[in-house]
C-alpha cells in the first residue's frame, strides 16, 4: 500500500508543483502575509560553481530529464528482450480462443519489471528475440477486477517490435531534435537550467518555515485528489476513492491525512520560499509563460509564470563562476 501512494502521491504532486498561484490581488494559495511564516535571508547574490561536482549533479539531472522526457534511449531493432527495456509490442489477448475486451493493443510500450501485466507476462517476453512473435500461456488473478477473466486460463500473442534501453543517448545524437543548432548551444542552455535548478534548490533549504497554512494545505490535497480522480476516471473508469477503498482499504480522509504528514511539508517549503521571494520583491508575472500553459490550466499557467520570474530573478543576482 505504501509503495502505491508513493506512487500516487511523486505523480501528483509534480503536477501539483506547477499548481497554486493566482494574480497578485486573488490567488488560490497564500493570500497572506508570508513573513509570518517564512524566514529567508541571503537570496540574492548567492554564488555558484558550475566547476564543483554539487553543481555537476543539477546539470545532469538536466541532461536526464531531456533523455527521459524525450525518450532518448537507445533503440535496438535486433537482439533480445532484457529485464528493464521497454520493449514496443503488439498483442493479443484471448480466452477460449476468443479475443476478450481490453486485452488487445498495437505499439504499446511495455517496461520490462514494472510489473503493469499480470504475472508471467513481462518475465514470459525477456530473452524473446525482436521482432519475433510468442505465446504466453497464462492465468489471471483470482482476484482480478473483470469477474469473467478472474482466475481464468488465457493465451497472449505478443509482437516484440523494437526495444528501447535504459542506455542513454548522447547529446551529440540528440541536440538537434531539441531545435538547438550545436551542442555548444544545447550545453549552454543545460548549465543555463542547471543554474537556476541550483538556485531554487539553495532558496529551499535556506528558508525557515515556522508553520503551513491549515487553507493551503487543505486545498492541495485537494487538487492532488481532484486531479487523481481524473487521471483514474480517464484510465481505468473508477474514481481516485474508489481505487483507494476497493483495492487499499483507505479512505480520502486516510489518503489526505498521509499526504499532510508526508508529502506536504516538501512540497510547501518550495512554493512558500517562491511565494515570499516573489511578493518580497514585487515581481511581475511572466507573460509569455502564462500564455504558453493559459490553454491547458490557468491555474497551472499562473504558478509557472510565478517560478520563472523568480528564477530569472535569482538567476540575474547570483555569482556565477
Amino acid at each position: 500500500m505504501k509503495r502505491f501512494l508513493s506512487v500516487v502521491l511523486s505523480v501528483v504532486l509534480l503536477s501539483v508543483l506547477f499548481c497554486g498561484c493566482g494574480k497578485k490581488d486573488k490567488r488560490e494559495l497564500y493570500n497572506t502575509d508570508l513573513s509570518k511564516y517564512v524566514k529567508l535571508k541571503d537570496y540574492k547574490g548567492i554564488v555558484v560553481d558550475t566547476k564543483s561536482d554539487e553543481f555537476k549533479e543539477f546539470s545532469n539531472n538536466e541532461i536526464s530529464a531531456d533523455v527521459s522526457n524525450n525518450n532518448f534511449y537507445v533503440k535496438k531493432t535486433e537482439g533480445t528482450v532484457a529485464d528493464g527495456d521497454t520493449a514496443n509490442i503488439d498483442y493479443v489477448g484471448k480466452k477460449d480462443g476468443v479475443a476478450f475486451e481490453g486485452g488487445t493493443a498495437q505499439g504499446y510500450d511495455l517496461t520490462i519489471g514494472s510489473n503493469n501485466f499480470i504475472d508471467g507476462f513481462e518475465e514470459g517476453l525477456i530473452g524473446v528475440n525482436i521482432g519475433d512473435t510468442v505465446d504466453l500461456n497464462l492465468t489471471f488473478p483470482e482476484n482480478y477486477q473483470s469477474t469473467e477473466l478472474a482466475g481464468k486460463a488465457v493465451v497472449f500473442t505478443v509482437t516484440v517490435n523494437y526495444v528501447t534501453t535504459n542506455e542513454e543517448m548522447k547529446p551529440e545524437d540528440y541536440y538537434k531534435e531539441l531545435d538547438f543548432k550545436t551542442v555548444i548551444e544545447y550545453n549552454a542552455d543545460v548549465k543555463k537550467r542547471a543554474v537556476k535548478a541550483y538556485l531554487l534548490d539553495k532558496i529551499t533549504s535556506k528558508a525557515k518555515i515556522s508553520e503551513y497554512p491549515e487553507d493551503d494545505q487543505n486545498t492541495l490535497c485537494d487538487l492532488s485528489v481532484e486531479m487523481a480522480d481524473a487521471q483514474y476516471q480517464s484510465q481505468y473508469g473508477m474514481t481516485f476513492e474508489q481505487v483507494l477503498t476497493s483495492y487499499y482499504n483507505m479512505t480520502l480522509d486516510d489518503y489526505k491525512k498521509q499526504m499532510k504528514e508526508e508529502q506536504l511539508p516538501e512540497l510547501m517549503n518550495s512554493q512558500m520560499a517562491l511565494y515570499y521571494i516573489f511578493d518580497k520583491e514585487n515581481l511581475e508575472f511572466d507573460k509569455d509563460t502564462y500564455k504558453k500553459y493559459e490553454e491547458n490550466n490557468k491555474t497551472i499557467a499562473e504558478f509557472q509564470a510565478v517560478q520563472v520570474s523568480v528564477e530569472d530573478f535569482l538567476y540575474k543576482n547570483a555569482k556565477i563562476k
